[in-house]
């Protein structure tokens, strides 16, 4: 292990950081894709920035939730997105039992009731379908964003009085 190559993961390592949080299995990724470095200077990093507090999955996850709940998804894809990142599996559970409001499919269906309006509201220029089939549309595309059977069923049944 010589200390030019561990000094130029760890450069990597903190540009990565600055521009991007990750979590550690995530920046663990980044760095091998880089092929320049070893497995070891890899976990030298690793542990260097974990024991300095600048990489941590609890922080990341919870920081990662209060955006994902912004963007119109439901609690299914913003944990798939977690796992995908490289989270484990605890940390996720308390992040979003900490993070993700009471827990409860009523956060969850206010955000899906906006974006189904949205999408309702762009299948209105299809004229020739009937409602029957824009409200399949307005399902398969709540599904796709992560949001549970029964959250959906309660947003039909809402669109379905409009």
């Amino acid at each position: 292990m010589s200390s030019e190559s561990l000094e130029l993961c760890r450069e990597k390592a903190l540009r990565l950081l600055e521009n991007s949080p990750h979590s550690v299995l995530g920046l663990k990724r980044k760095l091998f894709k880089a092929a320049k470095f070893t497995a070891r200077d890899i976990q030298t990093v690793i542990d260097d920035l974990l024991k300095a507090g600048l990489l941590d999955d609890r922080q990341f996850a919870e920081n990662a939730i209060d955006f994902l709940k912004t963007t119109g998804i439901g609690r299914f894809k913003a944990v798939f997105k977690l796992k995908s990142k490289g989270v484990p599996q605890d940390i996720i559970q308390e992040a979003m039992e900490k993070q993700w409001e009471t827990g409860d499919d009523d956060d969850d269906s206010e955000r899906a009731i906006a974006v189904a309006r949205q999408k309702w509201k762009s299948l209105q220029s299809k004229k020739e379908w009937p409602d029957i089939k824009k409200l399949q549309a307005v399902a398969r595309f709540l599904a796709g964003r992560g949001f549970s059977p029964s959250v959906i069923r309660q947003v039909l049944d809402d669109l379905g009085k409009i």
